[in-house]
């Protein structure tokens, strides 16, 4: 049911895509430093690659991992490719969205972490109250050897700057990947609607 509740929002949602982009900047800062594609040399304040969500995309700005293939609904999110590495700098890398219009943005966590909600919670502290990012009942699969699932949460944000924090990582689990699905005003209740729904089936 909540598949199917989430993804009437998300299809009305897509309808309705306009041409100027969601995310207008995203500001790195106390990131990791290295030298890995696909991006080459960084340091804790470059800022990521960013790309529409799509079968094949690179998962990171920092490794050469893909999402093979994509759950229909959320190809075309516009998508930030975060810094791996930054798993290893828990609490102290943050990463400042700038959306241009209000969205259902969404957050996802590597399955090999323990409890997922609190690590959602934990990311999103500054910017919204726990228990906001809902699990969608989505999932993105890796390209790595041993294929990792990441689970899909969201919430509807609206426009504005939002800071999101690296918070509870580190060891060999993936860090948070993060997108935007554009909600017009028109839907924006429903959106709402539809994540209350989803919590409270949860």
């Amino acid at each position: 049911m909540k598949r199917l509740v989430l993804l009437v929002a998300v299809l009305f949602a897509l309808s309705n895509v306009a041409s100027a982009a969601i995310i207008t900047s995203v500001d790195r800062l106390g990131g990791a430093s290295g030298n890995k594609p696909i991006i080459g040399v960084y340091d804790g304040g470059t800022d990521p690659l960013r790309t529409t969500l799509a079968d094949g995309v690179y998962m990171f700005s920092d490794r050469d991992y893909t999402f093979p293939t994509v759950p229909t609904d959320l190809v075309g999110a516009e998508y930030i490719q975060t810094f791996n590495s930054d798993k290893s700098r828990d609490g102290s890398v943050t990463y400042a969205v700038t959306l241009s219009v209000g969205c259902i943005y969404a957050i996802a966590i590597d399955d090999r972490f323990g409890n997922q909600q609190d690590m959602v919670d934990g990311i999103a502290a500054g910017v919204v109250p726990a228990g906001t990012f809902a699990d969608t009942g989505y999932d993105l699969i890796t390209s790595e050897g041993t294929p990792q699932a990441l689970s899909v949460f969201a919430t509807a944000l609206p426009a504005g700057t939002h800071t999101f924090v690296g918070y509870g990582f580190g060891g060999d689990n993936n860090f948070m990947v993060m997108g935007a699905i554009p909600e017009p005003a028109t839907i924006a209740l429903l959106g709402i609607g539809t994540l209350a729904l989803i919590r409270k089936k949860r």
